[in-house]
């Protein structure tokens, strides 16, 4: 499926769960596609853990959970990413492990008086899924993109934009690009709003636009709750669901 795909390669659809001080609630990343520079703090863990489904006329895909693991550097993200994928097309079921991601964020501009933000993300796709029952790519993909970010007030705009090199035969080259505001409502409370698109991923395919409504909740001091969904505007029908939770940790 292709929206699933893209929250797996992503970055981080990129970040949400594990014990972390929180301050406020999280301001980007999952559960959104679309990812944004700003790492977790230098020695802290963030730790996301959602339950996603997608379904298209051509079946129905989940990850039950995914593992979404970032550990914070000064100004650097280390990502690893780890799919439980249930995949049923044409009456037939696979359930295993998927394709791991891992990659490195770079924020190479934090300008705190005007609150923009500048990174890099480069990422790479394992393909360790059994490709035979649809539980992987096959082959590797790698993934460079670009991320901004803007905030004033209790308004935060961030986007994505970046180049996908697949290397399995029945997939092309892509450009992705998307981009999220989000409004804090109170203390507890965030809500937001995702347009994102790309071109083909695989050969005879279609350009697709998408947008998800989604929001975090705040439980406590160390766990948010994270929920989006959205589905395709151009190209063909998908529809999908995220929810999942939000752990922090921070370095004493």
């Amino acid at each position: 499926m292709r929206m699933l795909a893209q929250l797996e390669f992503r970055r981080s659809i990129a970040a949400a769960a594990c014990l972390f001080m929180l301050a406020s609630i999280a301001k980007a990343g999952p559960p959104f596609v679309t990812d944004d520079p700003e790492p977790p703090p230098a020695g802290g863990w963030e730790i996301n853990i959602p339950f996603i489904i997608e379904h298209a006329a051509s079946g129905t895909e989940m990850n039950a959970p995914l593992f979404d693991l970032n550990y914070g550097l000064p100004n650097v993200q280390l990502l690893f990413q780890a799919p439980v994928k249930i995949v049923e097309q044409k009456g037939d079921r696979a359930v295993g492990l998927g394709d791991p991601l891992v990659g490195i964020k770079w924020r190479f501009l934090s300008d705190e008086k005007s609150q923009v933000q500048l990174g890099l993300y480069p990422q790479v796709l394992l393909p360790l899924g059994d490709h035979r029952s649809g539980l992987g790519e096959g082959q590797a993909a790698y993934f460079l993109p670009f991320l901004a970010h803007k905030g004033w007030a209790k308004w935060t705009l961030y986007g994505e934009g970046g180049y996908w090199w697949q290397t399995a035969p029945d997939r092309r080259n892509f450009w992705y690009a998307g981009s999220v505001l989000e409004r804090e409502l109170n203390e507890r409370l965030m809500l937001g709003a995702e347009l994102f698109g790309n071109t083909p991923q695989e050969r005879g395919g279609r350009a697709e636009i998408a947008f998800n409504l989604g929001g975090a909740l705040k439980l406590n001091e160390h766990m948010n709750l994270l929920y989006a969904a959205g589905r395709n505007l151009v190209g063909d029908t998908h529809v999908m669901v995220y929810f999942g939770l939000q752990f922090l940790t921070k370095k004493p």
